[in-house]
């Protein structure tokens, strides 16, 4: 087994990116951060069913994250080890959230808002730590929609966070639900992004060998996720909510005729819409967390650069090791390229100089 197919090897790969950086400024908008005194307060009342992508993984699976996560703990942790590792792949600012192992959205109705704002405050120490250099996403108490929103406008008047990082469910319940509305009103209020991040598959029977809980099942939730809220209206209703979604959108924008073919001749997908799916996806934003120069060409010519964002996973072994290379190897317009590697970002998230 190569180094590359190892624990060591995951966590080694953020080396020196293999291309110059571009004279704009690059953002990444999909990173990841661990608060461990959040999850020592809710270890208590932990059962494995709440955490799908572990629960259906197998052993060699769990033994194999268990040494991944020792070895780069720092990296979740100490931003000034990761200022070294943007500065290796030519990174000048990280959207910071937290991982979505630690969204902890099965926390009671008295936990969850305490956990929530405790991760906040977190974020928010961490961005202090080098503010060009970081912003901070925060995180819900979804589980609570009352508390969601209160935290919502918190973060938003407190710390002047952008957006938010949100699961593609909710201890599996579809982000559809009628529960959820108050929440989509705050954040299109508010202006908040949805940075929509899953963890895992609540329904992962059959993934659980070869690790395919995290490579189809992250996909497969988010898709399924963006779907049922299209098709339930909910961004019909909220026309101006915005939403990124990582890891390339799943499978959202590579088989969506599928879908508009589908609303054309059935009834059930029109309950709620009377446009053809695609139209509201086309207002969704995408990262490049893809993996092939062809297919972010593809995101590019569906949606438009100004809709794709550089964003890395990092420091995930899931994670993109050279996005700047990425973007360099796929065949965009240095229009096109400046934009995805940080013009979009800014505008989105109103990032500055």
């Amino acid at each position: 087994m190569s180094n590359e197919a190892t624990p060591q090897g995951w966590a080694e790969r953020w080396k020196p990116s293999a291309v110059a950086k571009p004279p704009v400024k690059t953002i990444d908008v999909h990173t990841h951060i661990l608060v461990p005194e959040s999850a020592k307060l809710t270890a208590p009342h932990f059962k494995p069913e709440m955490d799908p992508r572990t629960f259906f993984s197998s052993p060699v699976t769990k033994e194999l994250n268990g040494e991944f996560y020792k070895l780069v703990a720092a990296k979740y942790t100490d931003m000034d080890t990761r200022l070294e590792d943007m500065d290796n792949l030519g990174i000048d600012t990280q959207l910071i959230g937290l991982s979505p192992f630690h969204y902890f959205y099965w926390a009671d109705a008295d936990l969850a808002p305490a956990v929530a704002s405790m991760q906040n405050e977190r974020i928010a120490e961490m961005v202090a730590v080098n503010p060009r250099r970081f912003v901070g996403l925060g995180t819900l108490p979804m589980g609570h929609p009352d508390a969601a929103v209160a935290e919502a406008r918190r973060v938003k008047d407190e710390y002047g966070f952008p957006g938010v990082y949100i699961g593609a469910d909710i201890t599996g319940i579809d982000l559809d639900h009628e529960m959820f509305e108050p929440v989509w009103e705050a954040l299109e209020d508010l202006g908040l992004v949805i940075v929509l991040h899953p963890a895992g598959f609540t329904h992962a029977e059959r993934m659980t060998d070869y690790y395919l809980v995290n490579v189809i099942g992250m996909p497969l939730s988010s898709t399924l996720a963006v779907t049922r809220m299209i098709l339930a209206g909910v961004f019909e209703r909220h026309p101006n909510l915005k939403m990124v979604v990582v890891h390339g959108g799943g499978y959202l924008g590579f088989y969506s005729a599928r879908t508009d073919h589908a609303f054309k001749h059935r009834p059930e997908l029109r309950q709620h819409i009377d446009r053809p799916p695609s139209e509201y996806l086309a207002k969704l934003y995408f990262d490049i967390t893809v993996f092939d120069p062809g297919m972010v060409e593809h995101l590019v010519a569906t949606y438009g650069a100004d809709h794709v964002l550089l964003g890395t996973d990092y420091p995930f072994d899931m994670g993109l090791p050279d996005p700047l290379a990425l973007v360099a190897d796929a065949r965009l317009t240095i229009e096109e390229r400046d934009l995805i590697v940080g013009g979009s970002a800014r505008r989105l998230f109103g990032i500055g100089d």
